[in-house]
């Protein structure tokens, strides 16, 4: 198994937001963008916690991004090395995907700056760097600046109402309280060797003479504290500490990927585009934390650090075939946070629970009214996300029933899993509306949000169903039972026409029949919100219809897959990060191979190519893509290898793209790892293997 690094070499100060994103670690509580040492919040440096939250005033209630513990600062007589005053000679960056190191190396004609940063999954709450001067060919006199960075980079902010800095030695403490009142630290430990240090405000000052081709080590140990003990133990970090913690950084990566890993034989692009998409997976998996995983992952505070279906129908998956164990921490979140449902379901007259669109630690809705702006006024635009979107309660179920499926794990249900499904199922047969002996879903928002507000949206309808059905499964409560199948069985779903195509809701057909483009060019400028122009039209945001076939295949047939791709392929904008995975999976069950491959290299690299959407509507918006990370992975799995899981089993009905010669790849099921082998001719050879 080879996993390459992603490399850049020179300087670009327009890629400097992209890089954030790009070089990106983390451990799937705490996330630190790809950024220099010498950069401040202007470049948007981010130290962030999942999980961690924080409301200020009126703006839109966040994740919280913690102080940089790490700003480096290094000059020579009058000249500063800083990469933004100073050009390099040479400039590299690397992120070793296999082990989660970043990596970074500045040669300037006096002397060379390399850095390394990591975040280990053995310790949670911990983040290590190291910081490495050397003097190219003469004797230097220096002054270092180091130490921590509290002016914070904040989306809508600022999130602590007091900051209190500590010193002691070669330690400073930032102590924390959010404008929520939440206690938290940061204890930053410095090793490093100077005869005479100056300390203000936060950062160490001091004199360095370093000799011809000498080099100068700094190394900081940061620990997060977040649960209000202020005074808990930490233990005092040695140069050995941190070799020790990394190598066992590294061996707990290499262990992750045994299993994550796919081999797509004959394409090196593909095989890196996937890989790096893994990584950005496997840094996010984790087993101890319960706070899920947020839409844009550990990469900062965009849509708020919040959970939305992202996580169920594209992670999930990924983690019930990896790592089962993440799967389980990722559904206790929605246990966790049914409470929350609860109340949202009662606030809007409904019964059961009504899973928040946007959530955040408390299950209680985060999406606020107005998401979006109008570049032309610059006011908000009233949308109906938070109210509408009822889909995601059905998502929540899919998920806990496919992770069922899968590991055989009943205990989730137990634990509270059927309390949930119970709870959804009470929620959609409230939602509805009774007509002439059918149960009506009504008034809602599918995947594709450029059309609100619609009736019989075929998405949202089917998956209600699937809820219901699945919670009946499971239950013995029989009275409960009765009243779930008179609505199961009285549902109305949208069906099939004459030429196998379902309506995407009612009165889709009548929509302005034109494609993609003719909407681009009505729109005035490319960050426009497309769905004030598309609303009128057929063209929709992402896969809706598609997303469906692609999670209910088992109730569907080929001939329906061919007729709904061909019909709303040319109506799909791909706005949506979380739509050419889903795309791709169908192209493969129905042959079309080349595009099956080509949305697939799109999910793929969308952090890596640098055209995905940075801004909607006059928002940020960007920030890592998590869920098509793992759409890629799904692609491949799903879409190329064909998998179709079963409830006494599961089958394979591979179509390789041309350019793949073979494809290997493992995942577990029932507690045994299936080794898959499939060869350029389709064929294929599974083994197993215990865990």
């Amino acid at each position: 198994m080879k996993i390459d690094k992603l490399e850049k070499t020179g300087f670009d100060k327009n890629n400097i937001i992209n890089y954030g994103n790009m070089f990106l670690v983390g451990n799937g509580h705490l996330g630190y963008r790809g950024t220099y040492e010498e950069y401040t919040k202007e470049q948007m440096v981010s130290l962030n916690v999942v999980g961690l939250y924080d409301k200020y005033k009126k703006s839109w209630r966040e994740s919280i991004n913690m102080p940089n513990p790490f700003k480096v600062l290094v000059k020579c007589l009058d000249e500063s090395f800083s990469i933004l005053e100073n050009e390099p000679v040479y400039n590299y960056q690397s992120l070793d995907l296999e082990h989660a190191l970043f990596y970074r190396k500045t040669e300037y004609k006096e002397l060379t700056i390399e850095s390394e940063r990591f975040i280990p999954f053995i310790d949670q709450n911990l983040i290590l760097f190291k910081y490495t001067i050397t003097a190219n060919d003469k004797d230097l006199s220096l002054n270092i600046k180091l130490g921590t960075d509290t002016d914070i980079y904040e989306i809508n902010g600022p999130h602590f109402r007091t900051k209190k800095l500590l010193h002691r030695g070669k330690k400073i403490e930032f102590r924390g309280r959010t404008n929520e009142l939440r206690r938290v630290s940061e204890i930053n430990q410095y090793i490093f060797n100077a005869k005479e240090i100056e300390y203000d405000n936060g950062m160490f000052s001091f004199n360095l003479e370093l000799k011809e081709n000498g080099k100068y080590d700094i190394y900081c140990f940061s620990t997060i504290i977040e649960n209000g003990d202020l005074d808990i133990d930490i233990p005092k970090y040695l140069v050995s500490s941190y070799k020790r913690i990394k190598n066992a950084h590294f061996k707990d990566l290499e262990n992750k990927w045994k299993i994550a890993h796919i081999e797509l034989k004959g394409d090196e692009h593909a095989q890196f585009a996937l890989n790096y998409s893994i990584y950005h997976m496997l840094i996010l998996g984790n087993e101890r934390f319960e706070t899920s995983i947020p839409a844009r992952g550990v990469s900062g505070q965009v849509y708020k650090g919040a959970i939305f279906w992202d996580t169920e129908i594209f992670m999930v998956p990924f983690f019930t075939l990896t790592n089962p164990k993440v799967a389980r921490s990722l559904l206790k979140y929605r246990i966790n946070t049914l409470k929350g449902a609860l109340a949202k379901a009662k606030e809007y007259g409904y019964d059961g629970a009504f899973y928040a669109w946007e959530s955040q630690d408390t299950g209680l809705e985060a999406c606020s009214k107005y998401n979006i702006t109008d570049r032309k006024t610059g006011k908000p635009i009233r949308t109906y996300f938070n109210e509408k979107q009822i889909h995601i309660s059905a998502d929540i179920v899919y998920a806990f029933d496919k992770y069922v499926q899968v590991t055989s794990d009943h205990s989730i249900l137990d634990d509270g899993g059927l309390d949930v499904m119970k709870e959804v199922a009470k929620f959609f047969i409230s939602y509805s509306k009774l007509d002439k002996g059918k149960y009506h879903i009504n008034d809602c928002i599918g995947p594709d949000e450029y059309h609100e507000r619609v009736d019989d949206e075929a998405f949202t309808t089917y998956l209600a169903k699937y809820a219901v059905d699945t919670c009946i499964k499971y239950m013995d409560d029989i009275d409960l039972k009765n009243k779930f199948k008179e609505f199961s069985e009285n549902i109305y779903l949208p069906k099939l026409n004459d030429y196998n195509i379902i309506e995407q809701f009612k009165g889709y057909y009548k929509k302005e029949d034109v494609k993609v483009e003719d909407v681009r060019l009505r729109l005035s400028d490319e960050n426009d919100y497309w769905g004030a122009e598309a609303s009128k039209t057929r063209v929709i945001k992402q896969a809706d219809v598609i997303a469906l076939l692609v999670l209910l295949n088992n109730q569907f047939n080929k001939d329906v897959f061919k007729a709904n791709f061909d019909f709303y392929y040319p109506y799909t904008e791909h706005g949506s990060s979380l739509s050419s995975s889903m795309y791709s999976i169908i192209a493969s069950l129905v042959g079309y191979s080349d595009i099956a491959y080509d949305m697939f290299i799109k999910s793929a690299t969308i952090d890596l190519d640098g055209k995905k959407k940075e801004w909607a509507g006059g928002i940020y918006i960007g920030g890592t893509h998590p869920a098509s990370n793992a759409g890629s992975y799904l692609s491949v799995v799903f879409g190329f290898a064909g998998l179709i899981l079963k409830d006494d089993g599961y089958t394979l009905n591979p179509n390789l793209p041309d350019k793949i010669e073979s494809l290997k790849f493992k995942f577990i099921f029932n507690n045994k790892i299936q080794n898959i082998c499939i060869n350029r001719d389709n064929t294929y050879v599974i083994t197993e293997e215990d865990l």
